[in-house]
């Protein structure tokens, strides 16, 4: 039976209780600090559900996902739809006025996000900004640092043992009418525009793209770094729970990492731009890896001239 047929009608929350009931032990994220099986994934994100609506978050709040290619972004992905909630997924190397007018327009409330990255101490900048935005609540961080003394700001790991073993309320979810995302546009014609995906959006076109690529529970993926963006969230990490697959995270990777990637997990589908690939066929003539286990490759995101389809295929034996 195509994906399409067997997830219709489904939800993120019901597509990841699937996997978790019928390939519990599968992995289903190869991180830097090791794998994770749906049960896992499915079992953490119980958790952060249930701290989360302690919290008070409900069905219809918006949860904003700032963060980078990491496996707290999956279970947080998750937890917030197993509430009804909707996810604001956004890039954590955007500017920091960039963020405040995303989360006062989603009007976000709470946040989701490392304590560090690219040299921006996020303590410091929500510090600043839950001043002037009233309908930011909490925010949740990613990190080791002792948050004892703010009353509004946890540690992600202290909210999935908070929540551990706890309930929190079932949500009767309209795949079609309940929004699960706000992905904001590049803003490049005027202020980034937030536009509402459903959840049969997501998964009806993460079940397409699984059809038409053939996805099946052995492939494993790499190249999918930006989980924020619309490619990363559907075509990438959901259609690879569609499947039953595993996807490797790494956050955005150069060329020599994900050769290294595919020759380590023997990693069967690569998507990536086609600068990627340009710049894997370099390191490839310079330092060779073996990449004979990859049967696909997927360039997107800008146009693709024929002559690096042809060089793809050729250099790597995959088919494009």
């Amino acid at each position: 039976m195509a994906l399409t047929e067997r997830f219709a009608g489904f939800n993120v929350a019901s597509a990841l209780a699937l996997r978790a009931t019928t390939d519990p032990g599968r992995t289903f994220l190869i991180t830097q600090k090791g794998p994770l099986t749906y049960a896992e994934v499915d079992g953490q994100s119980d958790a952060l559900a249930a701290a989360l609506a302690n919290l008070g978050v409900e069905r219809g709040d918006r949860v904003a996902l700032i963060l980078p290619g990491c496996p707290e972004f999956v279970v947080s992905l998750f937890a917030v739809a197993k509430l009804g909630a909707a996810v604001v997924p956004m890039n954590p190397r955007q500017p920091s006025s960039e963020l405040q007018y995303m989360l006062r327009h989603s009007e976000a409330v709470c946040a989701i996000t490392v304590e560090r990255a690219e040299g921006v101490d996020f303590l410091q900048l929500f510090e600043e900004l839950q001043v002037r935005l009233p309908e930011l609540q909490y925010l949740v961080t990613v990190g080791e640092e002792d948050l004892w003394y703010d009353d509004r700001v946890f540690q992600f790991q202290d909210l999935l043992s908070a929540g551990a073993g706890r309930d929190y309320p079932a949500s009767d979810i309209d795949p079609v009418r309940d929004c699960f995302a706000i992905v904001y546009t590049s803003g490049t014609t005027g202020k980034p525009k937030g536009v509402e995906l459903s959840h049969h959006n997501l998964v009806s076109v993460a079940a397409g793209t699984a059809d038409a690529l053939g996805l099946v529970p052995d492939d494993r993926i790499v190249g999918v770094s930006a989980l924020f963006h619309v490619f990363g969230l559907a075509p990438g990490l959901l259609s690879t729970a569609l499947a039953g697959a595993t996807l490797v995270l790494e956050d955005e990777p150069d060329a020599g990492t994900v050769l290294d990637l595919v020759a380590r997990h023997r990693a069967t589908v690569h998507y990536g731009v086609p600068t990627l690939f340009v710049a894997e066929l370099l390191e490839q003539e310079r330092s060779p890896r073996d990449v004979s286990s990859r049967r696909l490759a997927m360039p997107a995101g800008a146009p693709v001239s024929p002559e690096l389809v042809e060089r793809i295929r050729s250099s790597f034996g995959a088919k494009v």
